[in-house]
């Protein structure tokens, strides 16, 4: 009888230990959690944002490229539809890019249309692309907001730019213009494009932007 209450002793015992045990283990897992969180969070976010340089100077660049190749000039950044009035002046670089790639004449570009979207919402009165819809969609980054597209012959202009701030949520409307070098005040591709994401934070005009250019 001593015998089976010191083995059911010895039993609660180790049953109590490995009780301790789960809950300090949980106690340090919970730890890490909180520690290791925010850094994962960043590094997703930092994938995204090679994602999108990797888009502006990769796909986008190239395709500008191809229809400078085929047409002698990259696609203008201004509305440019004799026949049809823009529906709106937001976005309008942006806008412009998806009607030239995705025209008849070019069929994408290899430009996939998970990187399209209709932050505005706005339409043209019939199709003016490949596609059925006469949505006229915006090139978006990795997180879901505009690219803007200036043609150098628009380097002077303002545009009216919509986008997500990524940390509140709240929908932005915000004037984008082409980029200049600080030092020698000339536009950045002179002869070119600019495309400018706004980056981490759905801020335009802020340090985070990403574009096809390096800034000094």
């Amino acid at each position: 009888m001593r015998i089976n209450q010191r083995t059911t002793a010895a039993a609660r015992a180790r049953a109590g230990f490995s009780l301790i045990e789960l809950m300090a283990v949980m106690i340090i897992l919970a730890i890490l959690l909180a520690f290791l969180l925010p850094r994962l969070t960043g590094m997703g976010e930092g994938v995204r944002g090679a994602a999108t340089e990797t888009f502006l100077r990769g796909q986008v660049t190239g395709a500008l490229g191809s229809v400078h190749d085929e047409l002698g000039d990259y696609p203008s950044s201004d509305w440019n539809r004799g026949d049809e009035s823009a529906p709106n002046a937001t976005n309008l670089g942006s806008e412009m890019l998806y009607l030239a790639f995705f025209a008849e004449r070019f069929g994408g570009m290899n430009i996939h249309e998970d990187n399209l979207d209709n932050t505005d919402g706005d339409r043209t009165r019939r199709s003016l692309t490949i596609f059925p819809k006469s949505d006229l969609f915006e090139l978006c980054d990795q997180w879901r907001n505009p690219i803007a597209y200036f043609h150098h012959r628009d380097y002077g202009r303002k545009d009216l730019y919509i986008s997500y701030n990524n940390a509140s949520g709240e929908l932005l409307e915000t004037l984008v213009s082409a980029r200049q070098n600080p030092k020698t005040e000339g536009f950045y591709n002179p002869r070119g494009f600019q495309l400018i994401s706004p980056g981490i934070d759905g801020v335009f005009n802020t340090d985070d932007d990403i574009s096809n250019f390096s800034r000094d």
